[in-house]
């Protein structure tokens, strides 16, 4: 606004004749009428710096006003002079102007008092300045809309990023584009350091539109001699015009050796404290010359000094408010780390503790999750067949990674002894039946050495020697027959296929008995023991196997009750299938198909290839890829697997990926 008010009017009107006595209260202005009139003293549209008043003579019934004059705006108000014989009797003179199509806002007499003239000029004044408050505050409401628009679309983006590290790059980004800052820096409070309260601030990151400077991280002592540490103890903001002229009562001074080594220059400079919703500081932004065209770049003094400007103060509101979303968003973020590092832990703790039960299966969990992953993504980037619409996303991806993990958990719910039996007879077994045929052994002996010697209390000497040499010969068939008797065991003990006179030879050593050291009489082998060294294939019988088989259960238990996130809650569903068969003839629920998840029949071709190429087991020999895959090809002829899984598994060697290059030789 001018210091005096403005009236405007034609020269030669009689408006000039009645504002003229004004001219010490108010700053008056002429009109040309017949020519272009200079922009300087032209009324101008809505939104121009100048405003006031226009007088002009009234002509049947409308003003007028020079013909080069468009009358628009809202800038300004008209106050018709009408004659004072009325307002109709006039002719229009061209020599005065066009009549000018503009909105009269009051009318006075030619022959007004300077008293009545000054009493409308100030109501059309009053008008004008309570419109112009009106639109400030309305441009101000508009302003802090967008602001508030833009802060909300900031925070959205914030809080979807999930990455930490392009989370600060972000929040650095966003904090430059709002303040218009050339260039910025972050630093990140440290629990760990030598500064105060054993604190460090770590120079994370730094972004400048201007010039591309190499820089690497490195910590900073919590102190208040540099500008991040005092904003970050102090939790103030630091606002200065130019860098280089800090008031002397600062203990810190600005650090120009980025300026030094780059030839960049700094000139504004915002410091402010990222506080989270405790108001705990968690970090410090520092902003680095403000302009006033966005897309100016800051090669030289010259650039520095047209385009720079101090940090406005709304700037300064905006940022200040930006720190604190973008605190809270990388607290949120950084314990959303912890959360899935905690529970990383948590699973890496259940696929150790499974381990620890069986040690011959060790890598198991990890290796399964490994082949399971690959396959995923090999059936995520297929463009043909039946799966050429299966896509997985990050999260699907880690709710297969946890699912292949955890799949053999419920294992800790099986008895150890079933768990890790290598042998049809338990190891304590089998010594009890070792332990007994040692003692049938001796007490073979034992008798025969009595009769030996009762042949020679009783028995003449030739006698007794002939009847010797019988018993002796009798000694050794029926040693050899024990022996060959454990022998057998000790194979039958084994956990492979039994052929039907095996079965036979069982029931003829459990039908030989020896007499205890009570007199009483007992069989070779036990009840027991036949029915287990019986078992036809493998190490487990129909019970056992049932144990084994509820490891499934168990698993699916375990994992049901984890209050999963909504992203990963079919982890026990995935894991609880994947001894299912796609002709229903798998465990533990005779599932068919579709029944069973995409995820777990990827997971069940690479646990039967683990099971097959895993190192020794006791109760069986690693078999060569090639054969496991000729044994998974067995499966899918049979309609156990997925056949086009199992190609992709084969096409792709997603067990390459993982599985070492044998030893040199």
């Amino acid at each position: 606004m001018s210091e005096k008010r403005e009236i405007w009017f034609l020269e030669g009107s009689t408006a000039e004749e009645l504002v003229a006595p004004l001219r010490r209260s108010y700053d008056l202005r002429s009109l040309g009428a017949n020519k272009q009139s200079d922009a300087s003293v032209t009324p101008v549209a809505e939104g121009a710096a100048n405003y006031g008043v226009v007088l002009a003579d009234m002509r049947e019934g409308g003003p007028v006003l020079p013909a080069s004059w468009n009358g628009s705006g809202s800038n300004y108000r008209v106050i018709g002079v009408v004659p004072a014989t009325g307002l109709g009797s006039a002719k229009t003179s061209e020599s005065h102007g066009a009549k000018a199509a503009a909105s009269v806002f009051a009318f006075v007499s030619s022959s007004a008092s300077i008293e009545e003239l000054e009493k409308t000029l100030g109501i059309a004044f009053e008008n004008l300045e309570l419109r112009a408050r009106e639109r400030a505050a309305r441009e101000e409401l508009e302003s802090a809309e967008r602001e508030r628009e833009q802060l909300n679309e900031i925070g959205i983006a914030l809080s979807s990023q999930r990455d930490i590290r392009e989370l600060l790059n972000l929040i650095l980004a966003k904090a430059r584009e709002i303040t218009r800052a050339d260039a910025g820096s972050l630093y990140l409070m440290e629990d760990e350091g030598e500064g105060e309260d054993g604190r460090n601030l770590r120079f994370m990151l730094t972004q400048n539109d201007s010039l591309v400077f190499p820089f690497k991280e490195f910590a900073l002592p919590m102190a208040e001699d540099s500008m991040a540490g005092y904003s970050a103890l102090r939790g103030e903001v630091l606002n200065f015009a130019d860098a280089y002229n800090i008031p002397p009562e600062m203990p810190f001074r600005f650090n120009d050796h980025y300026d030094r080594e780059s030839g960049y220059r700094t000139k504004s400079l915002l410091t402010l404290p990222m506080r989270n919703a405790k108001g705990e500081v968690l970090g410090v932004l520092q902003l680095i010359n403000a302009k006033n065209d966005p897309a100016a770049r800051l090669r030289n003094e010259a650039d520095v000094a047209q385009h720079v400007r101090p940090f406005r103060e709304r700037s300064v509101r905006l940022a200040l408010s930006l720190a604190s979303q973008a605190a809270v968003a990388y607290e949120n973020r950084k314990l959303y780390n912890d959360i899935q590092t905690l529970f990383e832990g948590f699973v890496k703790a259940a696929v150790t503790a499974i381990e620890q039960r069986d040690p011959t299966t060790s890598g198991h969990s990890l290796r399964v999750a490994a082949y399971t992953q690959g396959l995923a993504e090999i059936v995520d980037q297929v463009s043909t067949g039946p799966y050429s619409g299966s896509h997985f996303d990050h999260e699907q991806m880690k709710e297969i990674r946890y699912a292949a993990l955890l799949h053999d958990f419920g294992k800790v719910g099986v008895r150890e002894e079933v768990l890790v039996k290598a042998k049809k007879l338990y190891p304590l077994q089998m010594e009890l039946v070792k332990q007994r045929f040692d003692y049938i052994r001796k007490e073979v002996e034992v008798g025969m050495v009595r009769r030996k010697l009762q042949m020679f209390l009783e028995r003449d000497r030739g006698d007794a020697l002939s009847e010797i040499a019988r018993l002796s010969e009798d000694y050794e068939q029926r040693l050899e027959r024990i022996q060959d008797y454990l022998r057998f065991i000790l194979e039958a003990n084994e956990p492979t296929l039994m052929e039907q006179g095996q079965f036979r030879k069982l029931s003829e050593i459990a039908h030989q008995f020896f007499e205890d050291s009570k007199g009483s009489e007992l069989p070779y082998i036990n009840a027991d023991e036949v029915r287990l060294l019986s078992i036809p294939k493998g190490s487990l019988d129909a019970s056992e196997r049932q144990q084994i088989e509820s490891h499934v259960v168990y698993t699916f238990n375990f994992l049901s009750q984890i209050p999963w996130t909504k992203e990963l809650r079919g982890v026990p569903e995935i894991a609880r299938a994947h001894h299912e068969k796609l002709n229903g003839l798998g465990y533990p629920y005779k599932l068919h198909g579709d029944q069973i998840p995409l995820p777990t029949k990827m997971m069940t071709i690479c646990d039967i290839f683990d099971a097959l190429t895993a190192s020794d087991r006791p109760y069986k020999r690693a078999v060569p890829v090639e054969r496991a895959l000729s044994i998974l090809e067995e499966c899918v002829r049979a309609n156990e697997i997925d056949a086009e899984l199992y190609r992709l598994f084969c096409e792709s060697k997603v067990y390459e990926r993982l599985m070492a290059p044998p030893p040199p030789k």
